[in-house]
């Protein structure tokens, strides 16, 4: 945590340097700038970093947490027309003129900038904004990312996924967006519930911990309740909810998006979120989703050779394997072997995905 910390005071330190170069910024940086301070993970930081950057003007705030803007203002203006006149007396009018009001926006863009952003916030204006801005976080391929949200709650990205979220919680409601899988560890506010949606799911928390997998691509969807308690409601085209169902610990839900079908089963919870660890559990599980969670996990193209091998169950757990490990010990601890095709070279110079066969060995008997 040390060492992330320290991280970002750099790049923050470094943008509000560029930012105060540029005297004020583009309209990006202001938007950056104002994503930093809602954030509660940098919020604090920023603050601290923008109120140390005041050292060398003498209008500095008293503490990090108060904002004058009146003394700031009378300040400027006594700066302006004491020293600076006093200073540059003996250069030709116009060239004062010039080099005085190109210091006035030097000075006065960047902290007014600061002071509205802090009362937007002390006051709590922003919440009711219209548009409110969201913001994004994607998961590559093969990859788990961390997040942390604008209200301390946290939680990981599965492999292709996204999360979109407003860059400040407003309304009833604190919602987010999920395509693909995502662990949530919801920090607790009675009024006002955590919401993920999926396409045609809400799933209500309030102080909660839960894997949800709802990959686009995959013809279900299934919730995980490891603390708390979780309310599942579906969603269709009109604005209307209906209750699914609810989830206990150690539940969870598997919903056919196809056929509609709801299933509910006692669980370990630890297995279906043991993916933010670096771990791939299967516990009897059907080949089809064995090689749909290997294909994920390392971006290959896996497939199926017959139709009993689609039915049998492996048991076995890895851990940052390589994925040529994890097939060799698939071959070693079951009856299942593999081919690979050459890899296709594209007009670029990359590879595309390595495509992998698996089938029964032969002379493999069920019984």
């Amino acid at each position: 945590m040390e060492q992330w910390e320290k991280k970002k005071k750099e790049e923050i330190k470094s943008f509000l340097k560029k930012v105060f170069k540029n005297k004020g910024g583009t309209n990006i940086d202001q938007t950056r700038l104002k994503t930093y301070l809602l954030d509660s993970t940098t919020r604090e930081i920023t603050k601290y970093i923008l109120w140390e950057q005041w050292d060398g003007i003498d209008f500095k705030p008293i503490s990090k947490d108060e904002v004058d803007s009146e003394r700031i203002l009378e300040k400027i203006h006594h700066n302006l027309h004491v020293k600076e006149w006093q200073d540059m007396k003996h250069i030709p009018f116009y060239r004062r003129a010039y080099h005085t009001f190109s210091k006035i926006a030097a000075i006065l863009i960047f902290p007014i900038l600061v002071i509205s952003v802090w009362l937007l916030i002390k006051e709590g204006s922003i919440t009711h904004e219209k548009n409110p801005s969201y913001a994004e976080i994607t998961s590559p391929l093969s990859a788990r990312t961390f997040f942390s949200l604008p209200d301390g709650s946290c939680g990981w990205l599965n492999s292709g996924s996204t999360l979109r979220f407003p860059v400040h919680f407003k309304g009833r409601e604190r919602s987010v967006f999920l395509q693909g899988e995502g662990y949530f560890n919801v920090k607790k506010n009675p009024k006002k519930p955590f919401v993920v949606h999926t396409d045609n799911l809400k799933i209500m928390a309030l102080g909660t911990k839960f894997n949800v997998q709802s990959y686009v691509e995959d013809q279900t969807q299934i919730i995980t309740l490891e603390s708390g308690k979780l309310v599942i409601n579906c969603c269709g085209n009109s604005s209307k909810t209906k209750r699914i169902s609810t989830l206990d610990p150690g539940e969870q839900i598997l919903i056919n998006k196809e056929n509609k079908t709801v299933k509910k089963f006692k669980v370990n919870p630890v297995e279906y979120s043991s993916w933010k660890n670096g771990l791939l559990i299967f516990r009897s599980d059907p080949m089809d989703e064995v090689v749909k969670k290997i294909s994920r996990w390392y971006n290959v193209s896996i497939s199926l050779k017959g139709d009993e091998i689609r039915t049998y169950r492996y048991r076995g757990t890895f851990k940052d394997e390589s994925l040529d490990e994890v097939l060799r010990l698939l071959k070693m601890t079951s009856p299942i072997d593999y081919t690979e095709n050459k890899r296709e070279k594209l007009p670029d110079g990359t590879f595309k995905k390595r495509k992998i066969v698996l089938f029964l060995k032969p002379g493999y008997n069920r019984e």
